[in-house]
């Protein structure tokens, strides 16, 4: 099983990147959040993108900047004909941040994405997906030269990105933030939704099938079909997920942090902790305690 926390590693290095990284075999992609903030660009492909409760549309010209510790899942539906093609960076927010200090317009707009809640994770930016491509492609020319970890180059490529959303956004006189903004939502969001207001609590398929009004085979059928995973994989990691949270900015004790995100019983979720995690909730506790010294 893959587990919930993906740490990137470093090694030294301040952005990792990949350019057009492809995919034509099944790729169902699985619920996860890093420590840094990570960028994620859409070529080609079909599928969604799960991120705050809202399944977006995969599609070229789809940006997406997932915040620090974001619980996120990439799901695509890919064959041979119908690839999934993306570009990926990973990079430490502040240090980003640090070098377009001078450029207050785009870095005000780059602290809203990776620390506010009003702008992003999602930007469709389909008009001007041949500059940002460009861009793209002239950053892992500098980073094949081995020019990609200088600061200059990181943050210059981040700058262009913060540009072209705000012209987007000024062009089309609102944010470029989508989701289910103007548009009905889907059985998956309704469903995700409910469990964000109800995780803590007993739930049940039976539950889900009175709120939505449909059959239970229904309601897991359509949770498959739109985000390629079931609503025991989401629950699961919606709790832990919280569970991470509590432990490191909690002194509840192990037992307390099961309760409240909807396992009383303490030796279950130690065994489910560990399982998605990779580690005790006492171990994940040290750990986090240790990196702060």
């Amino acid at each position: 099983m893959n587990f919930l926390f993906d740490p990137v590693k470093f090694d030294g290095q301040t952005f990792l990147w990949s350019h057009r990284a492809r995919a034509d075999t099944a790729y169902p992609g699985y619920y996860h959040w890093h420590q840094c903030m990570e960028l994620l660009y859409i070529h080609e492909g079909e599928g969604s993108i799960i991120v705050n409760q809202h399944s977006y549309e995969m599609k070229r010209g789809m940006l997406f900047l997932f915040q620090p510790f974001q619980l996120h899942k990439v799901f695509a539906n890919v064959s041979p004909e119908k690839p999934y093609t993306r570009s990926m960076a990973y990079l430490d927010p502040a240090v980003a941040a640090e070098g377009m200090s001078s450029f207050p317009l785009r870095h005000s707009l780059f602290m809203k994405v990776w620390q506010g809640k009003a702008i992003g994770p999602a930007f469709q930016l389909e008009q001007v997906a041949k500059e940002l491509e460009d861009c793209f492609m002239l950053y892992d020319n500098l980073y094949n030269q081995g020019r990609g970890q200088a600061q200059e180059e990181v943050v210059l490529l981040i700058l262009q990105l913060m540009g072209l959303i705000h012209q987007e956004q000024r062009k089309e006189g609102e944010r470029l933030d989508v989701g289910a903004k103007g548009r009905a939502l889907r059985y998956s969001e309704q469903i995700m939704q409910w469990i964000e207001e109800h995780f803590a609590e007993e739930v049940s398929l039976d539950h889900l099938a009175d709120f939505m009004h449909l059959s239970k085979f229904y309601v897991s059928r359509v949770f498959h079909e739109e985000t390629g995973s079931n609503i025991t994989d989401y629950l699961t990691a919606r709790r832990i997920k919280q569970a991470s949270r509590l432990l490191q900015s909690t002194s509840h004790s192990i037992e307390q942090v099961g309760i409240l995100v909807g396992y009383p019983n303490v030796s279950y979720f130690i065994h489910m902790f560990k399982k998605v995690v990779g580690v005790t909730p006492l171990r994940y506790r040290q750990r986090h305690l240790g990196s702060l010294k």
